[in-house]
Parts: C-alpha cells; sequence; structure tokens
C-alpha cells in the first residue's frame, strides 16, 4: 500500500522513502538569489549596449547615405549654374563682340581676353554636365569621372595661366566699352566676375570630393576610387594656382635667386627662362 506524507512516497514499509525533486523557488515566484540577480542585470546591460550601438551605427549610416546625395545634387546643380554663367560669356560677349566688332585698341587682344574659354564651356555644356547627371542613377561612376579626365581638365591650368592678361585688358575697359556691352546683353554681372568663374570652379570641385569622401568613409563604402579622384582634384587646382602666379610675372623684370651666390637678372617672359637648379626661389620683382 502506498501512502503520500507532505513531500515523500511511502513504499510499504515506513522505512523508505523516495523524496520528490526539490521545487525550483525562482518558478515558484521565490525571490531569486542576489548572484542571480546581478548575472540578469549583466546580461540586460550587455544587450542594451549592443542595441545602442547598433542604432548609433546605423543612424550614422542613414545620415552619411543622405549627406553623400545631397552633395551630389549639390555638385550637378551648381555645375547647371556655372554652365549657364560660360553661356553668358560665350554666346554673350563674344558672340556680340565677333559680329559688331571691338574698339580699335582692343584689335588682337579680344582673344587674349577670353583665353580658352570656349572650350571649357563646350566640354562641360556637350559632355561633362549630361554625365554628372548620369550619377544620380549610378553614384559609384562620379569619382572616375574626374580622375580619367586628369589630362582634359589640363585646360583650366591653360586659362589661368592667361588669366593675369586678361585681367590686365580687362580692366581697361571695363567702365566704358564692356560696361556698355553688360547693360546691351542685359546680364547682372560685369565681365570680370563672369570670367573668374572657371577659377572658382576648378577649385569648388575638390572641396565637394572631400565632403563626399568624408561621408563615404561613415558608410563603410569602399573609396578607393573616391581617393583618387580627390587626389586629382587637389593637384589640377594646385597646377592652376601656379601657372596664374607664372602668368602674373610675365613680362616683367625679376630677380631670380639661384642656388647660393648666383643672382640672374631677366628681362624675359618667365615661362622661357629655363633653370636647372632645384634651389629657386623668387627674391623680389626689380
Amino acid at each position: 500500500m502506498i501512502h503520500i506524507t507532505g513531500t515523500g512516497l511511502l513504499i510499504n514499509n515506513p522505512s523508505v522513502c523516495l523524496s520528490l525533486p526539490p521545487q525550483d523557488t525562482q518558478s515558484a515566484g521565490l525571490p531569486p538569489k542576489d548572484s542571480d540577480s546581478v548575472l540578469m542585470d549583466d546580461t540586460s546591460s550587455q544587450w542594451s549596449a549592443v542595441a545602442e550601438t547598433e542604432e548609433e551605427r546605423r543612424k550614422t549610416l542613414i545620415v552619411s547615405v543622405c549627406s553623400s546625395r545631397y552633395v551630389l545634387n549639390e555638385l550637378i546643380e551648381t555645375e547647371k549654374d556655372y554652365v549657364a554663367d560660360l553661356g553668358l560669356i560665350v554666346e554673350g560677349y563674344m558672340a556680340t563682340m565677333s559680329s559688331r566688332g571691338v574698339p580699335e585698341g582692343m584689335k588682337g587682344k579680344d582673344k587674349i581676353v577670353f583665353g580658352n574659354i570656349h572650350q571649357i564651356y563646350d566640354w562641360h555644356k556637350d559632355y561633362f554636365l549630361e554625365e554628372l547627371e548620369k550619377c544620380l542613377e549610378e553614384p559609384e561612376n562620379l569619382a572616375q569621372l574626374f580622375s580619367k579626365h586628369e589630362r582634359r581638365l589640363h585646360m583650366y591650368v591653360v586659362y589661368c595661366q592667361n588669366k593675369p592678361k586678361s585681367e590686365h585688358i580687362v580692366s581697361e575697359y571695363i567702365d566704358t566699352y564692356f560696361e556698355e556691352l553688360r547693360q546691351q546683353l542685359g546680364h547682372r554681372l560685369q565681365l570680370n566676375d563672369l570670367l573668374i568663374k572657371p577659377v572658382q570652379r576648378i577649385m569648388k570641385y575638390q572641396l565637394l570630393l572631400k565632403d563626399l569622401l568624408t561621408y563615404c568613409v561613415k558608410a563603410g563604402k569602399d573609396t578607393k576610387e573616391l581617393e583618387k579622384a580627390v587626389e586629382v582634384m587637389c593637384l589640377v587646382p594646385k597646377r592652376c594656382d601656379d601657372m596664374m602666379n607664372v602668368g602674373r610675372l610675365q613680362g616683367f623684370e625679376v630677380c631670380l635667386y639661384i642656388g647660393t651666390f648666383d643672382v640672374v637678372i631677366a628681362r624675359t617672359l618667365f615661362s622661357q627662362i629655363s633653370l636647372k637648379s632645384k634651389e629657386l626661389s623668387l627674391l623680389q620683382q626689380c
């Protein structure tokens, strides 16, 4: 005969007792031990920290992607404005001067005023702007668009070398002949304000690409090609700046410091001076 007593089972012999397993105090609603509580708190804190980190990463990714898109849009919209400004020069001033002629004192100088800006305008209008717009659908092609056209962008170096000569001629006629043309064409900006646009634009590209690189790094994207593009667009403006400085020296008598002692005074075009010494620096304008 089997009797159930308390927590045990009595089988025939009262001295033999099979004890039931002890109750789970936690499942029974009893307070957990202190060690169990600490372990649960630590685990909960770790999961919370992981969740917060993932959320921060997700937010950073979203912000970086949106910012990259914003920079690309800004690049394209400002490119449209740039092409329009170049059009004011080529289709406005240059076309009008070609059809009506120029003052006697300006004959032969009009080509110096504009340099190779027609070439720059045609390339951006007929090719580069359209390629930039395609990058809205394929943004991964943007970096290569700049890096593969490094040689083409040399036309900006040529433009900047001529810029000081252009400025000198324009300054002579800015309040007379060119002001008359501006009013006839209905332009808001003066000619010299338009002619500086290519210089400003070639500087702007590197700033926008650097911003884009920053956001792409934060988004965890592969930035190898973009880094190449940034490098190219840092070199081109530097060459432009160097050539503008050279252009300003053309036709002046300058003192050139060579090595340690030799001083050569040259009255010639700076670009025609052949100097082998690496230790060349301009001391002063004589």
